[in-house]
């Protein structure tokens, strides 16, 4: 378990810098359509596409928007990415509560919440599931965490990693598309109150013991096609993981995942393979204000992952610019320069290898 620091997420708005039952107990007249729909329960499985992003932040600035714009969707530039997935998952950094309009702490703006319609925002990027396990979660206290949990629910966004009643937050989220079926679990490793293990939140956040981590994916996995862990754990606005973080994200992939998707540094950090399974070390930012003083605070990339029925997953780096907590595609000489940048943040033994771009700017990921 790996606790780090305070998140320093300065706001500041910056342009761009980078050029059925059986047939046989039905009534004759309801065989034909019984039996098409067996039919269709029957068919095979078929491939799955996820998408996965980085950290949203629906509070401070993005909050007042909300509020001034019930419609606000900062997600419209990447729309087809989105709607072309299966699944949809990113980590809300931000809780989602009724603070009488505002979005920030008046002492402490490292303390932050959304409105209740930052759920609806996240309706509008299509989202399925979003992790709530991660060092803000707690920025207002238990009601807030209720009230996040309630609001994601009411638009039909799973939440993974926090429970609301306090009983069982590393409890999995099962998803099935296509006849696959997907166990989602989420952890974190930060916690801006002192060591989670310690504190009164501890039984409504997960936190990340992977020994625990372990044993839930253990139980779940003869249940389930795939297993995908998220996990908040780093140190921010670098490029390259600390050890320590390295191995706590290796760490849910030994735990038995197939599938580790690493966030907090507010950076695009590489991808690793470890016995095949790609370890995406930190997604970076999704919907965030850039950091003035840290540029690549507004660049990232979303992580397609395709899961056939049989065989190994493929993974793609899909990446975008953030202009004014919006993300956006990239020209072709902003490509180039974000993956100039990504390949020298991936000069690692088991980082993954660049493949062809594919016609809508996503890039294949390959295992050494």
């Amino acid at each position: 378990m790996l606790l780090g620091a305070l998140v320093h997420c300065e706001e500041k708005k910056q342009p761009p810098t980078a050029s059925a039952p059986s047939v046989t107990t039905l009534p004759a007249a309801s065989l034909s359509a019984s039996a098409s729909a067996i039919a269709a329960v029957a068919q095979p499985p078929r491939p799955v596409v996820l998408v996965a992003g980085g950290d949203i932040d629906l509070s401070r600035n993005t909050g007042q928007r909300i509020l001034k714009n019930p419609e606000l969707n900062p997600f419209s530039n990447l729309q087809s990415w989105l709607r072309a997935a299966d699944i949809r998952f990113a980590n809300l950094e931000s809780p989602l509560c009724d603070l009488g309009g505002k979005t920030v702490s008046e002492h402490n703006r490292l303390i932050f919440a959304g409105p209740p319609s930052g759920a609806d925002v996240l309706a509008r990027g299509h989202f399925d599931i979003v992790s709530t396990a991660n060092n803000h979660i707690w920025d207002f206290g238990k009601r807030c965490l209720e009230e996040t949990l309630f609001h994601v629910k009411r638009v039909g966004i799973q939440a993974v990693g926090t429970d609301a009643q306090g009983k069982d937050p590393l409890r999995p989220v099962i998803l099935e598309r296509n006849g696959q079926h997907f166990a989602f679990f989420a952890v974190t490793g930060i916690f801006n109150h002192g060591r989670l293990r310690d504190h009164v939140a501890k039984p409504y956040i997960a936190d990340a013991d992977m020994g625990a981590l372990s044993q839930r994916i253990t139980e779940v996995k003869p249940k389930v096609d795939w297993v995908i862990v998220s996990v908040h754990i780093g140190e921010e606005y670098i490029h390259i993981p600390i050890e320590a973080t390295r191995y706590a994200l290796i760490g849910a992939a030994q735990a038995g995942a197939d599938l580790v998707l690493g966030h907090h540094s507010h950076t695009p950090q590489r991808v690793e393979f470890h016995k095949q399974i790609p370890v995406v070390m930190s997604l970076g930012n999704f919907v965030f204000h850039q950091h003035r003083d840290h540029p690549w605070t507004g660049w990232s990339y979303l992580a397609r992952v395709t899961f056939p029925p049989k065989g190994p997953l493929t993974i793609e780096a899909c990446p975008f610019f953030i202009f004014d907590a919006s993300p956006q595609p990239l020209t072709q000489a902003q490509q180039t320069a974000y993956f100039q940048h990504w390949d020298a943040i991936s000069r690692a033994p088991r980082a993954a290898i660049r493949g062809a771009r594919s016609a809508d700017g996503c890039v294949a990921l390959l295992s050494p």
